[in-house]
């Protein structure tokens, strides 16, 4: 191998480099000769980062091709000369950061939703199955052998409630005005005696979409019809009022729609202590929604679709046109029954009126084809 020429400057820097603030000639205790392997031997300490300096100058000028040692014309070889760095001390341990610890992934439960609040109000949903004395609320009209204040009929009274149906679910029709014609429509409330009543009985049904109100003292009976046909899908304010003297008024809205003077008098309520006929057990009750005695469901079908607040009086309440209310009904001294329908579940159905010698509270039967009745929190009216 021929003979290789080091250009000063790479040794005077390697030797001014090492010898620290030393000038760049000086040799002896602070300087540093080529060993006699090409080897720089320092023979002073050097701080490690001056040295990783070093080493990473001469290795980019070896690449780089800067300061290299250039061979005679005849050979290209060239001869690298490795830098051995003897510490005349140990070198400062350097402080290594503690490896970051890692986690291990755990199984993440999905969140649970926050429980929110059912609705605070409903209406109920009948589907006018009229069978099996389900799809109803019944109220009871006596308990043991006192009349609950529910049992109206022997003073005054009004009865009045929100309503709502669907097209083409209530089929009965035309309405006529005759003796107790209103059975013959789909039935809203009944509070009918089966057979001849010893006091009397009332009943309010749907009767070709129109409202049909019928009172029966025992002797004689009486059906008037609203004058207006009801539109589906709308809700309607209906009340319906009746003296003992025999006057009885139909409301559609606030409006009055029929009346007449001479309807049947007297006490129509219903007689505690009377005997049950036959085995139609539900004569003490106020139903709603269906033909309580589910006698035929054709010649005297239930009412199918919605019903909501419902209040009876023991005084007639209107006696001209007026303004619906614009809010759930409330409770005052004349108010013997108030059903709000906004238990929401459960076959227990709350009387609000806080009456005295109440409460009435009724009973839903719930059970059909669609099943019914149903707390609806969607389509109410308040």
């Amino acid at each position: 191998m021929k003979a290789l020429l080091l250009k000063p400057s790479i040794e005077q820097r390697i030797q001014h480099l090492s010898s620290g603030l030393s000038p760049l000639n000086r040799r002896g205790d602070h300087g540093s000769v080529l060993g006699s392997r090409g080897k720089v031997v320092m023979h002073r300490s050097l701080p490690s980062n001056i040295i990783l300096a070093v080493l990473l100058a001469i290795v980019i000028l070896q690449i780089s091709g800067i300061d290299r040692p250039v061979a005679s014309p005849q050979s290209r070889q060239l001869v690298y000369l490795p830098l051995v760095l003897q510490a005349q001390s140990p070198l400062s341990p350097t402080n290594t950061p503690s490896p970051t610890p890692t986690l291990t992934p755990t199984d993440t439960p999905s969140p649970t939703p926050p429980t929110v609040p059912p609705p605070s109000t409903y209406s109920l949903r009948f589907y006018g199955n009229g069978v099996n004395d389900i799809d109803r609320v019944k109220i009871p009209l006596v308990s043991g052998s006192t009349a609950l204040p529910v049992n109206i009929g022997a003073t005054d009274f009004t009865l009045e409630f929100w309503m709502r149906f669907a097209p083409n679910e209530n089929q009965s029709g035309p309405c006529n005005e005759e003796n107790d014609t209103w059975i013959n429509g789909n039935i809203i409330f009944d509070r009918d005696i089966f057979g001849t009543p010893d006091y009397g009985d009332f009943g309010i049904s749907l009767y070709g979409n129109r409202i049909a109100f019928g009172v029966h003292n025992g002797s004689n009976g009486m059906t008037i019809c609203s004058n207006t046909p009801l539109s589906a899908n709308t809700w309607h304010h209906i009340a319906v009022t009746r003296s003992t003297g025999g006057t009885m008024r139909i409301f559609v809205n606030g409006n009055l729609e029929r009346q007449i003077t001479n309807g049947p008098a007297g006490d129509i309520s219903y007689r505690v202590g009377r005997s049950i006929t036959g085995s139609y057990v539900n004569e003490p009750y106020l139903v709603i929604g269906a033909e309580k005695h589910d006698y035929d469901r054709n010649a005297y079908p239930s009412f199918s679709g919605w019903i909501d607040e419902v209040r009876l009086s023991k005084v007639v309440r209107y006696s001209s046109s007026f303004t619906p209310p614009n809010s759930p009904f409330s409770t005052d001294a004349n108010t013997v029954g108030l059903y709000h329908f906004d238990e929401g579940s459960g076959n227990t159905v709350l009387d609000a009126s806080n009456a005295s010698g109440g409460p009435s509270h009724g009973i839903l039967n719930y059970g059909g084809s669609p099943a019914g009745p149903i707390y609806d929190p969607t389509i109410k009216r308040y």
